[in-house]
């Protein structure tokens, strides 16, 4: 479960923005939480937003969808939020999400998840926070 949780939250912050999101390194901290495990999951990771992966998401998602495990699909777009879809055939997960730029270099994000697991229904949901450090270091 907390491989699953990570692995998702990994998804949210870069693939869930409008061209508000400014281009940078950023640091997000996910807690995951789910009513079949006792207490929170966290994790904190940083992710070096390039300019043409915060003008066009749409395109950055459709990357990752190629390349990974889960794909995405994106849905409404405004010019401070978008919400998604995201789908993981190989561990029976399905699930959608909201992303909200919430101030300059700030930004927060929800994915509810469901997955299956020999015929039981797995929920689980994630809250990330994000705040841009400064220029990408690499």
């Amino acid at each position: 479960m907390r491989k699953f949780a990570i692995a998702v939250s990994f998804l949210l912050p870069t693939a869930a923005f409008s061209q508000g999101l400014e281009p940078g390194e950023w640091e997000f901290n996910a807690a995951t939480t789910s009513p079949l495990v006792t207490g929170t999951q966290y994790s904190v990771f940083k992710r070096c937003i390039r300019k043409e992966d915060a003008e066009n998401p749409e395109r950055w998602m459709a990357r990752q969808s190629e390349a990974g495990p889960c794909q995405l699909k994106p849905l409404e777009h405004t010019a401070d939020s978008m919400k998604w879809e995201v789908t993981c055939p190989k561990t029976s997960s399905r699930g959608n999400g909201v992303a909200r730029l919430t101030g300059p270099g700030t930004v927060e994000s929800d994915l509810q998840m469901t997955t299956e697991i020999q015929g039981y229904r797995i929920q689980t949901q994630t809250r990330t926070t994000g705040r841009r450090l400064g220029p990408c270091k690499s």
